[in-house]
Parts: C-alpha cells; structure tokens; sequence
C-alpha cells in the first residue's frame, strides 16, 4: 500500500514538474521571439515563466525530501552510536515534520486573508491567492513526505540516512539519481 502511495505521488509530482518547466519553456520562448522579432512582447508573460518554474522547482523540493537531497550534517550520525543516532533522527525529521505542518496552517491563514481582501496580482491581473496556494499544496506534500520517513524510522530508527531506508522498505529501485 505505501509502494503504491508512493508511486503515484512521484508520478503526480513528475507531471506536474514536466508541465511546469514546459509551460516555462514556452512563456520564455514566446518571450524571446516577440521582444527580437516582432519588437513587441506580453507584459504578463514574465511573471508567468517566474511563477511557473518557481512552483516546478517547489515540487523538485518535495521530490528531494523523499531522495534525501537536502543539504544536511552526515558526519555527525556516523560518530554516535545507533541509540543517539536513533534520537537525532526522530528530533531532525520531527522538527522538519512540524516546521511543515506549521507553514501549511499558516499558509492556509494567509491564503484565505488573500482571498478576502481580494489583493490582484499586479501582472497577471489574478486575484494573488492563487499563485499563493502552491504554498499550502507544497507543504501538505511536504508534510506528508516527512511523516512517510518518520514513519519508515519504525523500523529501522538508527539509519545512517532515513531516505535510503524509505526507498529500501518500500522496494524503490535508485540508481545514479534516477528513481523508478
């Protein structure tokens, strides 16, 4: 079951990182040809190529909580023993856990203010809550990331990296930055 969660959360993630850039991708192109070609340009397409590789590079963020590539201390777990270093996972992920389910209330706060006082976007011409809401949705993914780690922990509290001992439990296959 946690296999299959997995599997459609990176797959839900993949699409959705693939659609952004390509959306990015375009908004730049059309950029570019209009300014140079045609001496003319879409004065929202800027902010539109900002907020969309902004929202693939947040879901490259959950994606790198999953594969453990955020930047973090490895020399100290290999210095403790397994029951300290048992401890300094539970703290780190936990904190990480909490952190996240914190923006995600908060964000969901400031969302709805957003919404209310009805703030536009002053280029795209939008209400400003919805380039906001890829907040709330990072985080739930974020905190669902985390609570997944925290929760492989159980069975292996002592890993040298917790990452490695989530793709091992649920049988993810890694090799050279690829995960399938």
């Amino acid at each position: 079951m946690l296999k299959k969660f997995d599997s459609v959360l990176c797959v839900i993630e993949d699409w959705i990182m693939v659609a952004l850039f390509l959306a990015g991708l375009i908004m730049a192109t059309l950029q570019v040809v209009l300014r140079y070609l045609f001496n003319t340009g879409i004065h929202w397409l800027e902010a539109g190529l900002v907020t969309a590789l902004i929202w693939a590079m947040l879901f490259g963020a959950v994606r790198a909580v999953r594969d453990g590539f955020h930047p973090r201390v490895d020399l100290l777990p290999t210095l403790v023993s397994p029951k300290v270093r048992a401890i300094l996972n539970f703290c780190a992920l936990g904190a990480a856990f909490l952190l996240s389910a914190y923006v995600l209330i908060d964000s969901v706060f400031y969302a709805n203010f957003l919404n209310l006082i009805n703030a536009l976007h002053p280029e795209l011409g939008i209400k400003l809550v919805y380039p906001f809401l890829i907040i709330p949705v990072i985080t739930v993914l974020m905190t669902i990331r985390y609570g997944l780690l925290i929760y492989t922990l159980f069975y292996r509290p002592d890993a040298l990296s917790p990452e490695d001992q989530y793709r091992d439990h649920i049988g993810a296959k890694y090799k050279k930055g690829i995960v399938e």
